[in-house]
């Protein structure tokens, strides 16, 4: 068995950001009475998803800080809409934190595949960027976390993906050799770029068959394609 340590990315790759998100949102969208400014939920979604994008993007790259992307992010989509008010913003973003993190939908046979891998004597380890506060909780109210060893958070490294100390702190935390390493998920910047600069095999796991040019170990769709070759 060439690989010993799985590193798995966890939001978009085992644990369902999505529809989890979407799900929280339209509560939240209809708590905070948010049709007085959108015109219905797709509007106010449309205009969140590009501003969240473009700021969690500057976070991970240390260009601005924790509270500028969580929330900024609803802060601009408000604002954008006429309505600028941080203090509402703020406590939005502090409900969608809480709530998200207590939603329990997986990508389609996440379960299945980590108990297989487990089953193999395979050593789990859970990288992300997430906040703290949530990534404890997604993954305890889900279910993940009997399945991992470790859970490596951006935010108690001190460094994010892509960037090599993310990494390197991870690999010899778990006492894992490069050689016998393995991370998988979606993003092929933090991910998958991010693992192969620093000499680590990877997985991109791209449901969607997005074209790229990205060069990648190997590539999935199906998280059950783990289970032919692992």
């Amino acid at each position: 068995m060439r690989y010993k340590h799985l590193f798995f990315d966890l939001d978009h790759t085992l644990w369902d950001f999505h529809n989890n998100q979407i799900t929280t949102l339209k509560g939240l969208f209809a708590d905070y009475q948010l049709d007085r400014f959108f015109h219905n939920f797709d509007d106010f979604f449309e205009q969140y998803m590009p501003i969240n994008t473009g700021l969690w993007h500057e976070y991970q790259h240390g260009r601005i800080p924790k509270r500028a992307v969580k929330v900024g992010r609803f802060h601009q989509t408000f604002s954008q809409a006429g309505f600028d008010d941080i203090a509402v913003a703020e406590a939005f973003a502090n409900d969608f934190v809480s709530e998200n993190s207590l939603q329990t939908q997986v990508i389609p046979h996440a379960m299945e595949v980590l108990e297989y891998l487990k089953k193999k004597r395979y050593h789990l380890y859970i990288i992300t960027n997430g906040f703290r506060e949530a990534q404890h909780t997604k993954m305890e109210k889900s279910g993940l976390t009997p399945f991992f060893e470790r859970t490596f958070i951006s935010e108690d490294i001190g460094a994010s993906k892509p960037h090599r100390d993310f990494f390197e702190y991870a690999i010899k935390s778990a006492n894992a050799r490069k050689a016998e390493s393995l991370v998988i998920g979606d993003s092929l910047e933090n991910d998958i770029k991010g693992a192969r600069e620093f000499g680590v095999d990877q997985v991109f796991f791209n449901p969607e068959k997005v074209p790229h040019e990205e060069k990648v170990s190997k590539e999935i769709s199906s998280l059950r394609e783990l289970m032919e070759w692992l």
